[in-house]
């Protein structure tokens, strides 16, 4: 096996150029990440790489020296298997079995090995539980479990992955990853892109960045030195409640997620943790009541119900930015809500200018990388007046910088708004985040911490702190 080969490779998405007359080499059965700032077009490089038809491109590219670019979606795929930043794209069918069989059957795979093959990815990922429920009902990080299960079914000597963990819970990222190592030792050829460093310095063999339309490498000894501690300190400003849930469950496709559960959450800026599939999503958008719950919430002591004027008190961010688009253009999006802060404006400017966003503004917001998606929307969102604000991934597709500068942004935020954020990329809510809450076992769990402890590791349930149930005898 030859590898990937770029030689004199230019590519440009819009008026932009992604590569400039770029020579490199991704050399063979090695884990690759490769790494770049939000918009620097990585995820443009791997699906030019891997062969699709909207990204046009002057030069070679070589996958085992060959040439794909005439090859048809079958051929591509046989040789190389991608996965998306949001998996959800890449779903035909209703259930990740339904979709193994269908994906296997298209790359003419013999019935006889479609079971065999199945059965190897699911053990791979750890999808069991997934395989006959509704790919539509998941939540965001078990959809990209699904993917991966689907991408490592295909077999594919080559794999790209863009972005894979952006949702996934870190115990089974560092799962996950070191699966991928194994996979490399069995031969395979894998890329991944990824904004978090973390858990990669003893799996990758190769650490490529991607900046000013040049590919180079980095020392992989060098990624031990980026990694971040996940931990969070306390600076909790206040315990007074604003959100009581009284005697709540609800449910996701039958399966019941949050059992009767009576809970209070404090103000500030809350911090909400969980493995995928716990319910956190979903207990999102029961409060802001796109599901249905049993049981009561009281937001600022008023009980919440679905009216024309609840959205002047909460706001949801959603995972994905795109589905939370209803203009075409960033500028347009800007202006669209006539409900803003009065500073708005000028705090927008300013993280335009600190993102390189400008350049933007009128291109349609669909033909941007998800990072970029990413900063718009919650640009647009932090502009809207509204006391409450729930944030659910909000770090998804950013680069470090832009990450650290919207936590920043919601920390100023604070003394006059109250947020919970969802999130599985914890570093830039140290000194950010005031409450911590943890959802397991159909129940919510208030991490009580002292700030000189810290969180190692919220994965393995070691946490450095003592959890306690809190109830409804807060005094309203």
């Amino acid at each position: 096996m030859r590898g990937i080969e770029l030689s004199e490779l230019t590519i440009k998405r819009g008026d932009k150029e992604v590569l400039r007359q770029v020579d490199f080499v991704f050399s063979p059965h090695e884990f690759i990440l490769l790494s770049g700032a939000s918009g620097s077009g990585k995820s443009t490089l791997l699906k030019a790489i891997a062969g699709f038809a909207d990204v046009p491109y002057s030069g070679t590219i070589a996958v085992d020296g060959k040439s794909l670019t005439q090859a048809n979606m079958s051929d591509k795929a046989r040789q190389i298997g991608m996965m998306f930043q949001n998996p959800g794209q890449q779903f035909t069918m209703k259930t990740l079995r339904r979709e193994i069989i269908f994906v296997l059957e298209n790359l003419q795979t013999k019935p006889s090995d479609i079971t065999e093959q199945m059965q190897e990815a699911v053990l791979l990922a750890d999808t069991t539980e997934l395989l006959d429920r509704q790919l539509s009902t998941l939540s965001g990080g078990e959809k990209q479990r699904a993917a991966l299960t689907v991408l490592l079914a295909m077999r594919s000597p080559f794999l790209l992955l863009d972005e894979p963990f952006a949702s996934i819970d870190p115990k089974t990222r560092k799962l996950l990853i070191q699966q991928l190592h194994q996979l490399k030792n069995q031969g395979k050829t894998i890329i991944i892109c990824d904004h978090d460093f973390n858990d990669y310095a003893d799996a990758v063999d190769t650490w490529v960045t991607l900046d000013n339309q040049v590919l180079q490498n980095v020392p992989v000894a060098l990624l031990k030195q980026v990694q971040t501690n996940v931990f969070l300190t306390d600076h909790r400003a206040s315990t007074d409640g604003i959100l009581r849930l009284e005697d709540v469950r609800y449910k996701q496709n039958k399966r019941e997620l949050l059992s009767r559960d009576s809970f209070h959450f404090s103000k500030g800026i809350t911090t909400l943790t969980g493995d995928n599939g716990t319910g956190k999503s979903t207990l999102f958008r029961s409060i802001a009541q796109c599901h249905r719950y049993k049981g009561k919430m009281f937001l600022y002591d008023k009980k919440l119900k679905k009216t024309r004027t609840l959205y002047q008190t909460l706001s949801l961010v959603t995972q994905e930015a795109e589905k939370q688009f209803v203009t075409l253009t960033p500028a347009e999006e800007f202006t669209y809500s006539e409900y803003q802060w009065e500073d708005a404006k000028r705090q927008r400017q300013e993280a335009i200018e600190f993102l390189g966003l400008e350049p933007l503004l009128n291109r349609s917001v669909f033909h941007l990388s998800e990072g970029q998606k990413k900063s718009i929307q919650l640009l647009t969102m932090l502009s809207l007046d509204v006391p409450f604000l729930l944030l659910d991934e909000p770090f998804s597709g950013l680069d470090e910088r832009a990450a650290n500068y919207f936590a920043n942004w919601f920390k100023r935020q604070a003394n006059r708004q109250d947020m919970m954020i969802i999130s599985h990329r914890l570093a830039p809510l140290d000194g950010v985040s005031q409450h911590h809450v943890h959802l397991d076992k159909k129940q919510l769990w208030q991490q009580d911490y002292s700030a000189e402890e810290e969180i190692k590791d919220v994965s393995d349930e070691k946490f450095c702190f003592s959890a306690k149930r809190t109830t409804t005898t807060f005094d309203y």
